[in-house]
């Protein structure tokens, strides 16, 4: 099957499908970056969410979130 086939199979599937296509593909030729292919992958899947908010679900995801109290409010952490 050449290239040219491949892509207009793909290209014939819903989106659903296609992502999940793609998903797998990536997933078996970067096996180490699965992280990076699931947030990638992610973005994809819903582009109307804004940057900002995915940044900040990846920081919490890495542990590099400070939880907000509401004593942070009157004397914010440093």
């Amino acid at each position: 099957m050449s290239v040219m086939e491949i892509t207009q199979e793909l290209a014939a599937l819903p989106e659903a499908e296609r992502l999940k296509a793609l998903r797998t593909a990536l997933h078996r030729l970067y096996p180490k970056a699965d992280t990076a292919v699931d947030r990638l992958l992610r973005r994809l899947e819903h582009p109307d969410v804004p940057e900002e908010f995915w940044e900040g679900l990846e920081q919490a995801e890495d542990g590099k979130a400070v939880e907000m109290r509401d004593e942070h409010f009157e004397r914010p952490p440093v």
